[in-house]
C-alpha cells in the first residue's frame, strides 16, 4: 500500500505544472510549466500542483482538489518533522542524494522507497516499509527539487510533448504527457489513466470518482492528525512517525479500501469482467510500546 502511495504521489509530483490562476506562475509553455511545478514546491504551495492536471469532468476536479489539500498538508507535515527532528530529517536527505548521484532518478526512488534489498538488512518487511514511510513524510517532493533540472519535454506534435527523464521515458511503458488546452492555450499534463493495465480496475464513473474522493479524504486525514501529533509532541522520534501513522491508518484506512473493492466489483460485473480477490481482512492492531 505505502509503495503504491509513493509511486502515486512520485508520479503526480512529478506530472504536474504550474498554475496561471496564481501571480508568477506560468504555463505558457511545456518547459514554463516543469520550472513551476518546481517554484510551487519552493514556495510551500504543493497544494496548488493539482489544478494543473487536466480534468475530464467536475467529479474528477473534485477529487482533484482534495488530492491537492492532501499534497498541501503532506508539505506540512514535512515542514513539522524537519522542526522537530532536524538532525534525523537531514540524514534522510542527504541518503537519497547520495542514491540519485549513484543512479539517478531511479536511486532516488529506491531510496525513498526502500526498494533495495540492501535496505532490509533486519530482514524484516516491516522495517523496510516504515523506513519508506518516513522517507515519504520527511521529504514527499523529494524527486522535484533533487531531480528537477533533469525533465525535459519532447514534442509529439503542435499540442502534445511527453515528459523525459534524462532524455529518456521517465516509466517505461507509461507515457506521461503535457497537452495544450484549446481554451486558455495553457499546457496541462494528463495523467495516464487510461493505460491499458488499469482497464477493469480503474474507472472514471461518478460514483468511482466519489469513492476515489473519500479513499483520498481519509489520507489526509490520517496526516493532519500525524502532522497535528507532531506539533503538539506526541511523536518521540521520525523513526516513530511510520508507526503512529499505521496506527491512524488501522482505524480508518480499512474501510476506504471496502469501499473501493466494492466499487471495483461493482463497476467489473456492469462490464462483464470477472470479480477480483476479495480484500483480506486487516492484520491485527500493531502493538504500542509502553512509554519509557
Amino acid at each position: 500500500m505505502q509503495l503504491a502511495l509513493r509511486c502515486l504521489l512520485g508520479s503526480i509530483a512529478i506530472v504536474l505544472a504550474s498554475c496561471s490562476r496564481e501571480p508568477g506562475y506560468s504555463q505558457a509553455s511545456p518547459d514554463s510549466t516543469i520550472a513551476t511545478a518546481k517554484q510551487m514546491v519552493r514556495d510551500g504551495k504543493a497544494g496548488l500542483l493539482v489544478k494543473l492536471i487536466h480534468s475530464d469532468d467536475e467529479n474528477m476536479s473534485r477529487c482533484l482538489n482534495r488530492l491537492g489539500h492532501t499534497l498541501g498538508h503532506m508539505q506540512a507535515l514535512a515542514s513539522e518533522l524537519n522542526r522537530a527532528f532536524p538532525e534525523d530529517v537531514r540524514k534522510l536527505r542527504d541518503e537519497a542524494a547520495k542514491q540519485t548521484s549513484k543512479s539517478g532518478l531511479a536511486g532516488l526512488t529506491r531510496s525513498l522507497t526502500g526498494a533495495r534489498a540492501s535496505n532490509r538488512r533486519d530482514g524484516t518487511q516491516s522495517d523496510a516499509m516504515n523506513s519508506s514511510l518516513t522517507k515519504l513524510f520527511a521529504s514527499p517532493f523529494e524527486a522535484l527539487e533533487e531531480e528537477g533540472a533533469n525533465f525535459t519535454a519532447l514534442q509529439l506534435d503542435n499540442q502534445t510533448y511527453s515528459l523525459l527523464y534524462k532524455g529518456g521515458p521517465i516509466v517505461p511503458g507509461v507515457p506521461l504527457l503535457l497537452k495544450l488546452d484549446s481554451k486558455d492555450k495553457g499546457w496541462y499534463f494528463v495523467l495516464p489513466t487510461d493505460l491499458p493495465i488499469l482497464n477493469g480496475y480503474f474507472f472514471k464513473t461518478p460514483d468511482a470518482w466519489r469513492t476515489y474522493t473519500g479513499l483520498v479524504a481519509t489520507l489526509d486525514n490520517i496526516v493532519k492528525d500525524l502532522t497535528q501529533d507532531v506539533r503538539e509532541g506526541k511523536v518521540k522520534s521520525l523513526s516513530d512517525t511510520a508507526r503512529v501513522a499505521g496506527e491512524k491508518a488501522f482505524t480508518s484506512l480499512p474501510f476506504a479500501i471496502i469501499a473501493l473493492d466494492r466499487l471495483t466489483a461493482a463497476e467489473r460485473k456492469t462490464q462483464g469482467l470477472s470479480a477480483p480477490s476479495p480484500v483480506k481482512a486487516p492484520p491485527s492492531p500493531p502493538s504500542i510500546a509502553p512509554p519509557k
